[in-house]
């Protein structure tokens, strides 16, 4: 692929907000690592711009769904490579962007993986054992099967799709947050320079809200009895009223909503908390802690695809009174905070770095451009499930036949 050709173009199903969501500092690290490579990058979203999103530099085109204004516009920008941001948007623009740019390599970014984070949501609120074949996993698969590559932010869910899903791993791409250098932990405060504990993530993520009202009803009339005095504050984007109702003053439980800035906040507090009970992908809240030097108590799923279970300095657990325990022995025993800061760098080092991901991806991507008709010709359910574009034969059936009964008529 010559250098002038090297031209990619995001389909966004939200404006990319880091301030707010993982997903949002995740985009943005792919798109850097293209225009590092050389690639010209576009951004187009159906999405209404916010004030919060980046301010990127990129082109910003706003898009429209279920319009053929996109078909002149994708087919003039010519992109060579198109990234799609989650499932949902290849469902929308993919068959567009294969009809005008045929040779265009598709990527699909799942963020995590949509179906899994569902799927464990509705057993955690049914009761029942975690059923993964459900009707969004036969979306996203699809759509991961119609393109030619799909990139995952964790390596367990990426195994979770070889072995249940039979895809190919030759689909496949593990990339995740990437650190480009590990935090100077003698510019951070230290433990007694910080205090309270904090949790962060935006409100429009649902493991978030759960996580804040499981927290605040379960956890903290445990843990505030074992800190006195020590308060919990909570930072999220989109908080709304269900949110804040949570604050509680008398305890110093306290909603607060947006933080401009995740790591100059979560730098003032000992501890950094993330309850989570369901939920997929890596966690950019975790991330943040052991950027700022707060070490993170969290749950088994928390911690999944970001550190191996014994690499934590404590022991995980998603029983309210462990949590608890644990939380208030990191907060008041230093060796034990020094600890888990420590875990928590050597997971950016060993699992995040820069280096150890970003010249893999881009050399993934050229061999595709080299071989694209190639790579193409192996993946034979991406072609059937190109050709049929979702079952047109049957509603072209079913048209014929309503065609027909209106002429009898």
């Amino acid at each position: 692929m010559s250098t002038s050709a090297k031209r990619a173009l995001l389909i966004a199903k939200q404006w990319p907000e880091p301030n707010s969501t993982a997903a949002g500092r995740r985009t943005l690290d792919i798109l850097q690592l293209l225009k590092e490579a050389g690639y010209q990058v576009d951004i187009g979203s159906p999405a209404q711009p916010t004030p919060f999103q980046a301010k990127t530099g990129y082109g910003e085109h706003q898009i429209e769904v279920n319009d053929e204004s996109f078909d002149h516009w994708v087919r003039v920008l010519a992109p060579s490579v198109v990234i799609y941001d989650r499932f949902m948007m290849e469902e929308q623009f993919g068959w567009r962007v294969r009809e005008q740019c045929p040779n265009a390599i598709t990527l699909l970014d799942t963020s995590d993986f949509h179906s899994l984070r569902e799927a464990r949501h509705q057993a955690l609120k049914s009761g029942q054992p975690l059923n993964l074949f459900h009707p969004t996993a036969e979306r996203e698969i699809a759509a991961m099967a119609r393109c030619d590559l799909t990139i995952m932010i964790s390596q367990v869910e990426l195994d979770l799709l070889r072995q249940y899903f039979y895809l190919p791993e030759w689909q496949l791409h593990y990339l995740p947050f990437l650190v480009r250098e590990l935090p100077d932990q003698k510019a951070q405060p230290g433990f007694e320079e910080r205090q309270h504990l904090v949790m962060i993530g935006g409100f429009k993520h649902a493991p978030n809200r759960d996580a804040t009202i499981w927290f605040a009803e379960e956890i903290w009339p445990k843990l505030h009895g074992l800190l006195p005095g020590v308060e919990c504050h909570v930072y999220g984007a989109y908080s709304d009223h269900a949110m804040h109702r949570l604050s509680d003053p008398t305890t110093g439980f306290r909603v607060h909503g947006r933080t401009e800035d995740a790591l100059a906040t979560l730098a003032r507090y000992r501890l950094n908390l993330a309850p989570l009970r369901f939920g997929a992908g890596q966690k950019g809240k975790i991330l943040e802690g052991w950027l700022s030097g707060t070490p993170t108590i969290t749950t088994p799923i928390g911690a999944e695809s970001m550190a191996p279970d014994d690499a934590w300095g404590y022991t995980l657990s998603d029983a309210p009174d462990q949590f608890a325990a644990t939380a208030a022995r990191l907060y008041q025993k230093k060796s034990a905070w020094l600890s888990a800061r420590d875990a928590g760098n050597r997971a950016l080092e060993r699992g995040f770095s820069y280096s150890d991901h970003a010249g893999a991806f881009v050399e993934r991507l050229e061999e595709i451009a080299a071989n694209l008709e190639a790579h193409r010709n192996r993946n034979i359910w991406g072609r059937i499930l190109r050709r049929t574009e979702h079952r047109a034969e049957e509603f072209m059936s079913r048209w014929i036949e309503a065609k027909n009964k209106d002429t009898k008529e």
